[in-house]
């Protein structure tokens, strides 16, 4: 391991470290950073996890978490992500950085506020055994490394994160869909449509992108439940969106066009109008 130098000490665990003259670091360890300061050396004995930001969209991801979440629970939350790759060789995109980090930051919440609700999410573990597997050792690790009890219900929708987070290729156009994994179906679908338009995620736009990938998680739960919000919006609503918003709007339709087509099944009208609100924002249609 090459020569370990602090750059910021988060707390007595956590550290931020300069790796040789260019890369920099997360480590973690017992008392890592206890009493060190800038321009100390760590002895790499000492070092129990490392995360490597060799990136600039890295270090522009760990520092937009940090703005919003404890440090310990982004550690805890990369750690889950490293520990499905390694353990599991399971690839994933990289939004679940910031999408899993958020839910389990949320979760946190509610659950040291006495707010937490069993999780809504359906069971669909025959399917994906080893997203569940992956789950359930992720309670473990939150547990542990948090000092807090995640009940077992809160591994179905981390589950659902890696489901949908599980890195594929963009769709194409001959390319047949296998129904039965339907969570990476939407995310292919979308992803197609966007590539068509040249919508790609990057530093402008990876917050309003992340949102998105939150809400097709959501959409496709309420899908495999046929929960779909039955509350009418206004007529008006999406015959305004659609002068608004032209581009947004024909980018939403192919969409959710797409996704009736192919996984064979029927949205109601809320969910093109809320498509066309996520892809507003990610574009900045004015």
């Amino acid at each position: 391991m090459a020569l370990l130098v602090v750059n910021r000490v988060y707390n007595n665990n956590t550290v931020l470290v300069n790796v040789g003259k260019r890369d920099q670091a997360i480590v973690q360890g017992k008392g890592v950073g206890f009493q060190k300061r800038h321009g100390d050396k760590i002895l790499p004995a000492q070092v129990e996890r490392i995360f490597y930001l060799n990136t600039d969209e890295a270090k522009q991801r760990f520092g937009t978490l940090l703005k919003d979440v404890p440090i310990d629970i982004t550690m805890t939350s990369f750690a889950i992500i490293e520990m499905a790759k390694q353990a599991f060789h399971y690839p994933v995109l990289d939004y679940i950085y910031v999408t899993l980090t958020d839910h389990i930051s949320q979760t946190y919440k509610h659950i040291m506020s006495g707010k937490y609700q069993k999780s809504t999410v359906p069971d669909i573990s025959d399917k994906y055994p080893i997203e569940y597997e992956i789950a359930d050792k992720a309670v473990d690790m939150i547990n542990h490394d948090l000092n807090v009890h995640f009940p077992k219900d809160a591994a179905q929708p981390i589950a659902l994160h890696f489901i949908n987070a599980h890195g594929i290729e963009n769709l194409g156009e001959e390319e047949k869909i296998d129904t039965e994994n339907f969570g990476e179906n939407v995310n292919k679908i979308v992803k197609s449509v966007f590539s068509e338009h040249g919508i790609t995620r990057n530093i402008t736009n990876q917050n309003y992108f992340d949102r998105l990938m939150i809400h097709l998680q959501y959409l496709v739960a309420r899908i495999q439940t046929d929960e779909q919000d039955k509350q009418e919006l206004n007529q008006n609503i999406e015959s305004d969106f659609q002068k608004l918003y032209p581009k947004s709007y024909k980018i939403a339709s192919e969409i959710c066009d797409e996704i009736q087509t192919r996984l064979e099944i029927k949205l109601n009208d809320n969910e093109l109008v809320y498509f066309v609100i996520h892809i507003q924002r990610l574009i900045q249609e004015k």
